[in-house]
């Protein structure tokens, strides 16, 4: 991995609010937008990012309870 991999962006925020901004890449396509934006809606709603886990671990720890459903 080299620096051009990595985008940084900062952005002002509310103050007061909770906010959980997605950021999607802009050349995936419709579809991929939406299946990336539903899976991190659920993401906060399940509170995963107020968990202190390895998100490896909370990817799989997801990704196998959808599988069970």
């Amino acid at each position: 991995m080299t620096d051009e991999n990595i985008i940084v962006i900062y952005k002002d925020m509310p103050d007061g609010l909770e906010n959980y901004p997605i950021v999607l890449n802009s050349c995936l396509s419709f579809e991929q937008k939406r299946i990336s934006t539903q899976h991190e809606i659920e993401h906060i709603e399940r509170g995963d990012y107020d968990d202190i886990q390895n998100v490896d671990i909370l990817e799989y720890y997801r990704h196998n309870i959808k599988n069970l459903s």
